[in-house]
């Protein structure tokens, strides 16, 4: 009879949820020790390069259990007697003369973990360094310099094999690709570490180098704004088998620019430099904070008021967490005023305990936020576009069990639609967003209220000039952050807070109320919820006047840049500042500027397909645009072609789908300076395909019916797309990804490259680059199964040049012609996955069944060896949505996947072993 093994899928991110307990969801944990063994290590005995191979030794030793915690003192010895364990020293004693003393405490008691010691250079940026630290994360290797190698062999002895890799590759791009060759097949894709040599090496160094060592994750150290080094964290970020919102820890060379490159790879940012011991901390049991404290309480707001959240920087940055917020913390004048204190959620999994200290020592006016932008500090506006709605979902729950309801984050102004919309589904209370520092940036985004950061400030003085210039209003209540820098106010802090406050307060009696942030955010929400109401009762089917839209002012029922109604028609009720005047079928809105926008209360009628024609005037010559959302959904980003003239009136039509109930229905402008007249809603009897980023479908050219496809089968950078008679070769089937604003980008499934516009006309395969619109590309459905395919910002049309209809006919764009070159049918190809069964493999793994499931896989195994097994599973997109290891001893057995927790559609698994190398596609019903 078959043994079964029954492994249960627990997907996180959009497929599932962080468990009450989470278990290392995306940070590593390792197995505890009952006592650990404590070394001192650093000190005036130390070199600089001997404290560097200390920190990455701890990492070898604790890899197979968290045995070693070193300290250099500071707040190492302050968290390591606030856990209060029991401790002892390393066996073979301590070493208390001569230099390196630490290093050679753990060199006499550890030398047996080793078999390699490995000569490089230390020396500053040094990418020989990397390389024997990357052998480290790999294999039980020690870095080592020429000259301590020496002494450690003359003192201690040595009968094992020593490298000398400094003259191995005559480039950094040899190097590295050396090791996503050689090293990266051997090393756990969880984490991506950003540690090395950086010019201030000496001064202590990084701490970091335990957890990439122990958790056998790829470390680099390249410049990040050159090509060559782009070109390199590109390279490794893209390798398979990473987890979908992955991360990168550690810290950039150019510091948290870093994000501008990992970012639009979907990987976040833990900054974590100097953070030490994560070997050691991680093997405490993870841990939630939900209901350790309150959830934001909303005040009424009042006009001729300044409400104030002031609020520490740097909470996404863990070594903050653990060493200079510290001290913040311990000072004796904090609770006076209220304050957030931004932190990191990812301590859950990395340090339980750091959060658990800050809880306990929490006062009524004391806040735990997360920040910046929650578990992992990203841009958001350069996050991966496909991988964003799941990196916010995943955020929330992190926030959720870190006990946060709030955060800060890099969301910019003008709001750009796909990302607000996005992190609404963070589920927070709200955010306090990294703008362009201006207090009036307060607004409601799909419920969730955005604030302005407001004032950076690295000192008292700061926050005092700041504050002062703050100006109320008659109108309405000022919403405004304070962002207080720990590295500049640290020590100042909370003594300097008080002294603000109390000074203000003095000045301006009545003008300024200090609030937590979630208490700012529930009360911004509570004013602009109350305030928003309709105009008109909006109906769809039905036209709707552009200058109908919702009463509630700035921030509620509109946001615009103006102070007052420069038209003077209309529309002159208090607060009211959108231009409208007199022109078109009646009235227009006009003096239209980038990032503005109008609310509308409408009432949908049924769920129906629906032809949305809008009535517009431009400048001659110049083309416009506005996104049209629904909820915190976009329908429709539309290029509006320049009419010839501001009195002169043109309409763009475009079908959306709009289900059936009272929705908010807003108009953002996104390139000012056109009027708007109205928006007319007629049901439609067409029905528009849906386009899921899991399949894979052919793009047919409707005039000639055949496919698009690569001129050559290769993942060269410009290989033309040309048409050809559709075979189902890989070349000829795509992904379309998801990115941005109701926009895809088009991905070829044999290449992995994209469809982009280069120059004036040049249509190629190059990679997606989120930041740049060249690969971004608008499908507007036209009817009869059909699509055109617009450049997004560019009204440049996808077409097949001069209408042929000859076979490898390229691709290029032109401008609207509206003949049926310019038009597609996208067609799903059924069960497409791009993978089959296969095995490399001198065991047996059979084909997994049934397939498709229901509940269950079974994959059948037959193991001649015992030994360690990652099974993964991936989506379509290549993304990991679950890995875990298990033992395997020998014989036959059945392993039976749970997947009942996965949404339907194809999935890729894979087994990986010393000897078993097997994967295949299944379809979950």
């Amino acid at each position: 009879m078959k043994r079964l093994l029954v492994i249960l899928i627990m997907c996180y991110g959009v497929l599932g949820g962080i468990s009450a307990q989470i278990s290392g969801v995306h940070f590593p944990k390792m197995k505890p020790v009952q006592t650990p063994v404590f070394v001192s290590v650093g000190g005036a005995t130390e070199s600089p390069e001997a404290l560097h191979i200390c920190r990455i030794f701890q990492g070898i030793i604790n890899r197979d259990s968290a045995e070693v915690f070193l300290s250099t003192g500071d707040k190492e010895l302050d968290w390591f007697k606030y856990l209060d364990v029991k401790y002892k020293r390393p066996d073979q004693g301590v070493i208390v003369t001569g230099e390196n003393r630490g290093l050679r405490t753990l060199f006499k008691s550890y030398k047996d973990r080793l078999d390699k010691l490995v000569i490089c250079n230390f020396s500053d940026n040094d990418y020989t360094f990397n390389m024997a630290l990357l052998m480290a994360c790999a294999e039980d290797a020690l870095p080592v310099s020429e000259e301590l190698k020496d002494e450690l062999v003359a003192e201690f002895g040595w009968d094992k094999e020593i490298v000398d890799i400094r003259n191995n590759w005559s480039t950094i791009t040899q190097a590295y690709n050396w090791a996503l060759e050689e090293i990266m097949p051997k090393l756990n894709k969880q984490l991506v570490f950003s540690i090395g040599l950086r010019d201030d090496w000496r001064n202590g160094g990084w701490r970091i180098y335990d957890y990439a060592v122990a958790s056998r994750s790829f470390a680099f150290w390249v410049d990040d704004e050159t090509t060559t080094g782009k070109n390199i964290i590109k390279k490794i970020l893209n390798t398979p088998g990473y987890p979908k919102n992955a991360v990168v820890m550690g810290y950039g060379m150019h510091g948290d620019d870093l994000n501008l490159t990992t970012n639009p790879e979907g990987f976040g940012f833990v900054v974590s430099d100097l953070f030490p011991n994560a070997s050691y901390y991680s093997s405490f049991p993870s841990e939630t904070f939900e209901g350790r404290q309150p959830e934001g309480v909303a005040v009424d707001a009042e006009t001729n008021k300044v409400y104030v959240a002031l609020h520490w920087s740097d909470g996404d940055n863990i070594q903050f967490n653990h060493n200079g917020t510290l001290d913040i913390w311990k000072q004796s004048e904090r609770g006076k005023v209220p304050v957030s204190m931004t932190l990191s959620p990812a301590l859950t999994e990395i340090a339980p305990f750091i959060l658990q200290y800050y809880y306990e020592n929490r006062t009524d006016n004391d806040e735990f936020i997360g920040g910046p932008s929650g578990v992992q500090y990203i841009q958001e506006p350069y996050y991966k576009p496909d991988d964003y709605e799941s990196w916010c979902v995943m955020n929330g729950q992190y926030l959720k069990a870190a006990g946060m309801f709030s955060t800060a984050s890099s969301l910019r102004w003008p709001a750009q639609p796909f990302y607000n919309n996005g992190f609404v589904k963070t589920g927070v209370t709200g955010t306090l967003a990294w703008t362009n520092g201006a207090y009036k940036d307060a607004y409601n985004w799909c419920g969730m209220p955005v604030v302005g950061t407001g004032g950076v400030c690295s000192d008292e003085d700061g926050i005092y000039n700041y504050l002062k210039g703050v100006a109320a209003r008659n109108d309405i209540p000022v919403f405004t952050g304070v962002y207080m820098v720990q590295a500049g106010l640290g020590g100042a802090g909370y003594a300097a807070i008080n002294r603000v406050v109390e000074r203000l307060q003095s000045e301006f009696p009545g003008k300024y109320v200090f609030l937590k942030a979630s208490d700012l955010l529930a009360t911004a929400k509570k004013y602009f919820t109350e305030r928003q109401k309709p105009y008109k009762d909006l109906a769809i089917p039905g036209r709707i006047e552009a200058e109908d839209f919702d009463l509630g002012g700035q921030g509620a029922g509109f946001y615009d840049m103006a102070t007052s109604n420069e038209g003077g028609a209309y529309r002159n009720e208090e607060g009211d500042y959108v231009g409208v005047g007199v022109g078109g079928s009646g009235y227009h809105i006009g003096w239209t500027t980038t990032g503005e926008w109008l609310n509308y209360t409408v009432n949908v009628e049924k769920t129906a397909t629906y032809k949305m024609t809008v009535r517009y005037s431009t400048p001659s010559g110049q083309d416009k645009g506005i996104c049209v959302m629904l909820d915190d959904e976009v329908l429709s980003s539309m290029e509006l072609k320049s009419t010839s003239g501001v009195d002169n009136y043109a309409d763009y039509m475009v079908r959306v789908t709009i289900p059936e109930g009272t929705h908010n229905l807003r108009v953002q402008i996104t390139n000012g300076g056109m009027n708007l007249d109205y928006y007319d809603f007629e049901e439609d009897t067409e029905t528009i395909p849906v386009i899921e980023r899991s399949k894979g479908y052919k793009i047919i050219a409707v005039h000639s019916g055949k496919a698009l496809a690569l001129k050559t089968n290769n993942t060269t950078n410009g290989t033309k797309i040309i048409q050809k008679e559709y075979t189902g070769d890989d070349t000829e089937i795509w992904r379309l990804n998801v990115a941005g604003d109701a926009c895809y980008g088009l991905q070829n499934v044999a290449s992995g490259l994209n469809i982009v516009l280069r120059g004036t006309n040049t249509i190629g395969q190059f990679p997606f680059d989120c930041t740049v619109n060249n690969g971004k590309w608008n499908l507007y459905y036209q009817g009869d199964g059909c699509f055109t395919i617009v450049q997004k910002g560019a009204l440049k049309y996808l077409e097949v040049s001069d209408s042929s209809m000859d076979e490898g006919a390229e691709l290029s764009v032109g401008d609207l012609t509206g003949e049926d070159n310019q038009k597609f049918r996208i067609e799903e190809v059924a069960d497409y996955t791009g993978v089959d069964h296969s095995i490399i493999s001198e065991n047996s793994v059979g084909i997994a069944y049934p397939n498709p499931f229901v509940n269950e896989i079974y994959i059948p195994v037959s193991i001649k060896q015992s030994q360690d097994i990652e099974i993964a599973l991936f989506d379509l997109a290549g993304c990991c949505v679950y890995r875990n290891m298990i033992f395997l001893n020998d014989g036959d057995r059945e392993l039976v996947v749970s997947g009942n927790n996965l949404p339907s559609g194809i999935y890729v698994w894979r087994l990986n072993g010393e000897s078993v190398h097997s994967y295949g596609r299944v379809i979950k019903k």
